[in-house]
Order: structure tokens, then C-alpha cells, then sequence
């Protein structure tokens, strides 16, 4: 093993110790110790200085990521693959796990061109980029193949994503330096006097415009219905400046925009340049001319919204929403012609590809027909070969004025053997995409055939590519590996099919699954979870796995196919499974839940407007929770938890609160409880324990609200003197209780009173908090419950001008402890003269 080469692995039986031996089949080993090669690290064309990508980001990031993949020089040969890896990360380093569902990975055969220059790559906004918020980041690598075998792999390139804007909820704008985008507002256009002023020679506004080569706006900046015009702020500016816009095609009258835009606060606005936008729509293409469609803008800006105005420089931009070969007046999408010319073709009538003409022509070249209509040198060409459903795209580039483009030939080796067509297709650097040719037939492929089996086995729960793990939950709905036959080839009646999962670290650990017999069809194999629980043993991490099939038949070796990796992702957290892959844990602690009247697993009504708790209590040999694993925690069978759970190091138990508005809507008699542990960041393989059933007991009642003595409600809405039983006397607030069949003649309550700093009544002041028992008197006798006293009132405003709320309530035992919802009202008890309601003077500050 410690040379390169190839070896050829077999063993033998030996029947009885004897003479007469059993050999195995062959099996091909590959010995290779060579490094691989390292490339340069991707990096990303629209990220700003500070490598992030955020809602300034020109083209928008709904229009995708842009990743500069750069050259293979002297590592890469035309027909080699690159394959680009993207990873999202919800930190701005990209460390931790990966955000579920971004991960994202694609393939492209290299050309010439593709290893001297390197090439972009757009990632897609979709599921990729629009799962990362707020302070997240992603991680780009490329991996470079020939053939199967790996031959580099790049630094990792990173870049950092914040699409949040400090104060707002969910995915907004930031601008580079991470500060709130300021959102300008938009008014009817304000009529002005033909006789406003400007403020000396000018123009002292700057405006400008992100555009592409030769002042283009990109398409997708007009699909995203704004146009963003960009103000350089001013020396001398006040809340109220405003902006008119004017605008025109070049050589025509200028158009006012029928909105003013005013700049809101100066210390709002963003540093440097302030973000002005407008409708998309207000810059069509025009029909004609033929030629794209020229645009000027320019603003007056309005000092203080008054009657001094600096004009703008004028804008020049440029409108093409006409795709190449397209014709725009009247619209018509037009399909290009000619097909391209097959420059070093067969010389047969047929242009039979074979072995032959593979050897003597490395390079398949063609041309391209580059006579359209206003064609610009930088308009991207992309081609394709086509074979049946079968489509490969071998050009993505522009080309030279000759049309001349060509592609590595063994590129044709993916296709069976038959007729190929080929397509072709242009754009151009604005974004247009033209009409795809129609295939036009261009070879009849006869090459020598590979041996049988070409392409791996799909596993659908693994795709795309194979690069979705396998987990415990997929078995709920069954494995199934199939062996496309349309990927077999040369296979006869009897032939025998096998899949094989192998451990890559270990070669015995390998389990076979099958036969079925060939049937000239697709072949759809189980793949059960006690044969594939023998590769992934007790690891503790997901495992990769090989995954291949081979076709047997009698007196001939058995044809192999390529292999795949498959990630199995087994491994589960918590208490261990005592019945895989089922996730139901009957071993698991159940949950203890109370409420206010800590009654386990019984919610009384007076508990259901408060509170509660949900415990558990891990068994002496469970594993800990630790940082890394994340409970949540259900009730009435809810699909989405109450309460999520990571602690900040390993523990034995926890207790999460439960709010009140849950407990509230919970119904009655009785609800299940149930909690569930898994990995951080990974929904898959959650381990949930049976349920636990919590009696729930009636809905709390509505008690009516107490009200207080208010001198001038509309004027001053507040807690005084005048709510007291006797101001002087009795500095006591009396809460006015109304009667009803809830509160009968002697039904005792008891009166509450708290003082506290903020208006919602959440910051209490300490030595404020008063309460008084009280029984309802007959019906003809008014109900005032007496509450707190000069100590409390005085505690609320120890000083002249201390600003405290007053909140009062009551409770009383109806079926269980009920309360009255609390009334929270402004408390001044302290007059004119600078004295509290018993005369006593207030102290200074």
C-alpha cells in the first residue's frame, strides 16, 4: 500500500483445510497518495469593503449571490469538474452548525477559457441566501475531479450577511456600516412658485446611480421595481429638506416625478449618501428607437423644504429590456439562427463520432453565427448538447467576433450513443436572456461503451446530489435506493442486480441488499435501518457511507457501478432509543407541570390567568442536556413549542415558565405534555418522550373592574387626593368594587395597590405594594374597598416632581382564586403647595 498503483484484492476458501480452493471475484483497488493541489479561495464580487453582503448590495441579493471562482492555472485540464460548495452559517464567521436548508452545491465541466479566467457562479436567493438574517455568513470551497478522482480543493472563502436593520423586525436594509437605513417618505408632488430661488451658481446636489459597463442599469435592479438614486449629503441641512425629481429621455423634456421626497431627520440619515427611490416603472424601454432607451434624471433639493433650491448634476443611464435577437417593436421573441457550424466535424456524411476521430480531436470547435442586431463583444453565449431528455451545457462565455467557441470532447462521453443536437442560447451583461435555439441535430455518437453500470444508485431522500443526509425520521416513510436502467447498459434476462453500502474506513463493514433479477426497468431496493444501522455502529456524528450497485451473470465478472457517498446521519441525543428508528421514547422522564397553585400536573382555575412551570428531571443514567442540544417543550398536542431550552452547561434537569396566555387557552378537562431534545440547529433525529396527561381545570372569570374617584377624567386622568376615602384623615385610596351576581352580599375580596415606575406597571417601587380584605355589603349600600395607606403613596413620590403609576386590582375565590384585570393610572398625591393628601410636606429634591 505504500506505492501508487493498482491492485487487484481476492481471497480463497480452502475446502476443508485442503487442496482444492475457492477463489472470490476481483475487486479493483486504486492506490494513490498524492496531496491534492490547493487553489485559490473563492471570493464574492458584490460584497462591500467589510465583506458583507446586505440590503445595499448592487444587484440586489434577491437576484442571487455572485461568487467569483478564479483561475486553475497549472491545476486544472479542459474536461475537468469543478464542484462549488455553499454552507450557510448563523454566525458572521462561519463556525457553529449550518442553517438547515442553504446548503447548496453545483457542478461545471471546465473549458479553456473556464481555467485561464476562473468564472462566476450565481447562487440563488431562494432557500440559499434567504434562510440567513441577522448576523449570518456563508462559506464557499470548490472541489476540483477528473473523472472520479479528486485532484483539489480551494481555501474556503467566506463572506457575512446582515439583511436586518437595528429596530426593525425580520430581513430589512443595512447599509455597509451596519447602521439603521433611513426611510425616506414620499408625498404628493408640493406645488411651488415659478419664482423659487436657487442658492447661487450651481449645481451643488450630487446625485448618482449604481450601473454596469457603459452606465446600464441591471435587469435585475428593474425587476425588483426600484431604482435606487443615490444623494451625497449636504454641508448644510435641516429636518425638514425635500427633493423633487425630474427625469426625461435623453434630448426630450424633462418629466416632474409626481411625488416629493422628503429627507426626514438629519440624524437619521445614513452617512455619506442618502438611499432616494423610485419606481422602476417610471423608465420604460421605448419602442423605438431600436436602440436601448437613454434616460436623465436630476433633483432639486430644497433647503428646509422652504424656497431655497440647489439643482443636481444630471444623470445618464441606460434602459434594455430587449434580450439579444429579440425584436422589441412590436415585441417578438425570436428564436436565433443559424445552428452553429462543426468546424473540425467528421468527414463522413453522417459525422459519426468515434474512438477514432476522439483521439485526433481533443477539442470539439465550433462557430457561431454574430450578426444580430445590435450585438455587443461582452454578450454571453451559453450551448448546449442535447441527447433525448439528456442536456449538457458545454459554453458559458462570451466569444471572439468569429463566433469561434469549443469545449473538451470528452464531454460527449455522457451521452449514449445516437443522435446529438445542439442548442445555443445568448444574453447579454444587462441580464436579458434571449431565446434558446431550436436543437439542431450536429453528430451521431458511436463510441466504444463503458462496462455496463455508469451512474450510482439515486437514493431520493439524499438528493440534491446526494447531499441531503439520511435520518432516523426518513425511516417513518421508508429508504429506497434506484438503479436507474437507463444508466445499464448491455444488461440480458437473468442477470442478477445487488446494491452494497460500504463503511469507507472499514471494507469488511460492508452490507449487501438483494438480488433482484434485471428487468429492463427501473429497480427500486429498501433499504431497511437495521442493515445500514451495521455501517454507522455507535458513532456518535454523522457517518458517511459508500453506496454502489453490481450487476452478476454467470461466466462473466460482475460489473460494478461508480460509487456515491450518502451521510447517515443517525446519531441522536437524550436518552437512548430503546426501539430505533422509532423516535417515540418511552424511556424518556416525562414532564412535571404546575401552575400557580403548584398542583403537579393539575391546573386549578385560579391558575389559568397566571404562569406556570414545566419540569423535568433527568434519571440517574440519562446523559445531560448540554450547550449543544436544544429542548423544547409542548402542550395540547401543538406542533410548535411553548418554550425552546439550551443551557449553559450540562444539567440534570430544567424548568421553563409557561406563560399565562398559554395556560389560558389551554381546554379542558385535561391536555397532554411532552418534551423533546435534540441537536442545536438540526430538526432532524428529535428525540420525544411519550406524553404526560396535566388536568386542566375551568376558564378563569371575568371579574368587573374596579374603578376610583376621578374629579376631571377628560382632563386628568389620575390617581389623587380625591380617590382617597378621606384625604387628610384616611390617606387611603378606596376602590369603588360594582355590584353583580359574582360578588354577592358577604362574598369577601381582597383589594390590592402597587406603585411602580413605567406606565404598563412593570417596574414596581419598592414599600409601595398595599393589600386590604373587604366583604360585600347589601345591595343598597355602596362597595368601597379601602387599600393602602400614606406610607405606600409616599413611597410611590418620596420627592416633589417623582413621576409614579398607580395600579389597582382585586381578587376573590370563585371556583379558585380569580383576580380582576389590574387598571394602571398616572399617581400624583401631592398638591400645589408642595404637600401629600394628609397635609404633610413633600421634601425637595
Amino acid at each position: 500500500m505504500a506505492t501508487d498503483g493498482i491492485a487487484f484484492l481476492y481471497y480463497k476458501i480452502w475446502k476443508g483445510s485442503g487442496g482444492t480452493d475457492d477463489p472470490s471475484p476481483e475487486r479493483q483497488l486504486t492506490i494513490d497518495h498524492t496531496p491534492l493541489l490547493t487553489s485559490a479561495e473563492p471570493w464574492f464580487r458584490h460584497a462591500n469593503r467589510w465583506g458583507y453582503l446586505n440590503n445595499n448590495t448592487n444587484p440586489p441579493l434577491t437576484s442571487g449571490a455572485t461568487v467569483v471562482i478564479p483561475d486553475f492555472i497549472n491545476i486544472a485540464e479542459p474536461g475537468d469538474v469543478a464542484k462549488i460548495h455553499w454552507r450557510g452559517y448563523s454566525s458572521l464567521n462561519g463556525s457553529g452548525p449550518e442553517v438547515p436548508g442553504t446548503y447548496g452545491v453545483w457542478e461545471k465541466i471546465l473549458s479553456a477559457a473556464d481555467i485561464a479566467n476562473g468564472f462566476d457562479l450565481v447562487v440563488p436567493f431562494r432557500s440559499h441566501i434567504s434562510l440567513l438574517f441577522d448576523d449570518d455568513s456563508a462559506v464557499v470551497d470548490c472541489e476540483l475531479f477528473r473523472g472520479r478522482k479528486p485532484i483539489a480543493e480551494s481555501k474556503k472563502g467566506l463572506v457575512k450577511i446582515d439583511r436586518v436593520t437595528p429596530g426593525e423586525i425580520g430581513p430589512s436594509g443595512l447599509n455597509t456600516q451596519g447602521e439603521t437605513t433611513m426611510a425616506v417618505e414620499l408625498v404628493d408632488k408640493k406645488q411651488r412658485p415659478a419664482s423659487t430661488r436657487t442658492s447661487g451658481v450651481g449645481p451643488f446636489a450630487d446625485i448618482s446611480v449604481d450601473t454596469l459597463t457603459d452606465g446600464y442599469i441591471a435587469k435585475s435592479v428593474l425587476d425588483s421595481g426600484t431604482l435606487t438614486i443615490n444623494l451625497t449629503r449636504t454641508p448644510d441641512e435641516l429636518d425638514e429638506d425635500e427633493v423633487d425629481v425630474k427625469y426625461r429621455v435623453k434630448g426630450g423634456t424633462f418629466t416632474d416625478y409626481d411625488k416629493t421626497i422628503k429627507l426626514g431627520p438629519v440624524a437619521d440619515r445614513p452617512v455619506g449618501t442618502i438611499p432616494l427611490p423610485l419606481p422602476a416603472s417610471l423608465f420604460p424601454e421605448l419602442p423605438t428607437p431600436e436602440a436601448p432607451t437613454v434616460y436623465e434624471l436630476m433633483i432639486q433639493l430644497f433647503k428646509g423644504g422652504g424656497g431655497n433650491n440647489e439643482d443636481s448634476n444630471t444623470l445618464e443611464f441606460v434602459i434594455d429590456r430587449t434580450a439579444p435577437v429579440n425584436e422589441k417593436n412590436p415585441p417578438k421573441l425570436v428564436k436565433p439562427t443559424p445552428a452553429p457550424s462543426f468546424i473540425n466535424q467528421p468527414v463522413d456524411t453522417q459525422r459519426t463520432v468515434n474512438e477514432t476521430w476522439m483521439t485526433a480531436n481533443p477539442i470539439a470547435n465550433f462557430t457561431v453565427g454574430v450578426t444580430y442586431n445590435l450585438r455587443r463583444a461582452d454578450d454571453p453565449l451559453s450551448a448546449w448538447l442535447l441527447a433525448g431528455a439528456q442536456k449538457v451545457r458545454v459554453w458559458n462565455a462570451v466569444v471572439p467576433a468569429s463566433g469561434a467557441f469549443s469545449f473538451p470532447s470528452s464531454v460527449l462521453r455522457q451521452f449514449p450513443n445516437g443522435r446529438i443536437n445542439i442548442s445555443y442560447q445568448w444574453a447579454d451583461h444587462v441580464g436579458n436572456i434571449g431565446e434558446e435555439s431550436a436543437p439542431t441535430p450536429v453528430l451521431i455518437l458511436a463510441l466504444a461503451q463503458p462496462p455496463l453500470a455508469k451512474k450510482a444508485p439515486l437514493v431520493p431522500k439524499t438528493d440534491p446530489d446526494y447531499s441531503t443526509a439520511l435520518y432516523l425520521d426518513d425511516f417513518v416513510s421508508g429508504i429506497t435506493a434506484i438503479v436507474e436502467n437507463a444508466y445499464i447498459e448491455h444488461a440480458e434476462t437473468g442477470d442478477k442486480v445487488y446494491i452494497e453500502v460500504e463503511d469507507p474506513e472499514d471494507a469488511a463493514n460492508l452490507v449487501e441488499i438483494g438480488p433482484q433479477p434485471w428487468a429492463n426497468a427501473d429497480l427500486t431496493f429498501d433499504l431497511p435501518y437495521e442493515d445500514l444501522a451495521k455501517i454507522f455502529g455507535d458513532a456518535d456524528e454523522p457517518k458517511d457511507a459508500w453506496i454502489r450497485y453490481r450487476i452478476e451473470r454467470t461466466g462473466t465478472t460482475a460489473a460494478t457501478s461508480p460509487s456515491r457517498i450518502i451521510s447517515l446521519a443517525f446519531d441522536i441525543v437524550g436518552t437512548p432509543l430503546p426501539v430505533p428508528p422509532d423516535l417515540e421514547n418511552r424511556d424518556m422522564q416525562l414532564p412535571v407541570v404546575t401552575g400557580a397553585s403548584n398542583t403537579p400536573n393539575s391546573l386549578l382555575p385560579g391558575d389559568r390567568d397566571k404562569p406556570g412551570k414545566f419540569k423535568v428531571t433527568l434519571a440517574l443514567t440519562d446523559p445531560d442536556i448540554t450547550p449543544e442540544h436544544t429542548v423544547k417543550c409542548y402542550l395540547n398536542n401543538a406542533t410548535t413549542p411553548f418554550a425552546d431550552f439550551t443551557p449553559f452547561g450540562p444539567v440534570t434537569e430544567f424548568e421553563v415558565p409557561i406563560p399565562a396566555s398559554v395556560i389560558a387557552a389551554l381546554p379542558t378537562p385535561s391536555v397532554e405534555a411532552r418534551w423533546t431534545i435534540q441537536k442545536s440547529g438540526v430538526d432532524k433525529n428529535v428525540n420525544k418522550s411519550f406524553p404526560q396527561a396535566v388536568l386542566v381545570g375551568g376558564i378563569p372569570i371575568n371579574l368587573p373592574l374596579p374603578t376610583i374617584r376621578i374629579r376631571n377624567q377628560a382632563i386628568r386622568d389620575f390617581i389623587e387626593c380625591y380617590a382617597m376615602t378621606s384625604p387628610t384623615s384616611g390617606y387611603v385610596l378606596g376602590l369603588q368594587i360594582p355590584k353583580g351576581p359574582l360578588l354577592p352580599q358577604g362574598k369577601a375580596i381582597t383589594a390590592h395597590f402597587e406603585a411602580h415606575r413605567n406606565a404598563a406597571g412593570t417596574d414596581l417601587i419598592p414599600g409601595t405594594a398595599a393589600s386590604a380584605p373587604y366583604t360585600i355589603k347589601d345591595p343598597a349600600t355602596p362597595d368601597v374597598a379601602p387599600v393602602g395607606g400614606p406610607a405606600n403613596f409616599k413611597a410611590a413620590q418620596p420627592i416633589r416632581g417623582a413621576v409614579a403609576y398607580g395600579k389597582y386590582w382585586y381578587t376573590t375565590d370563585i371556583n379558585g382564586q380569580q383576580s380582576s384585570v389590574p387598571v394602571v393610572k398616572r399617581l400624583d398625591t401631592i398638591n400645589t403647595s408642595f404637600e401629600y393628601c394628609d397635609r404633610a410636606a413633600a421634601p425637595g429634591a
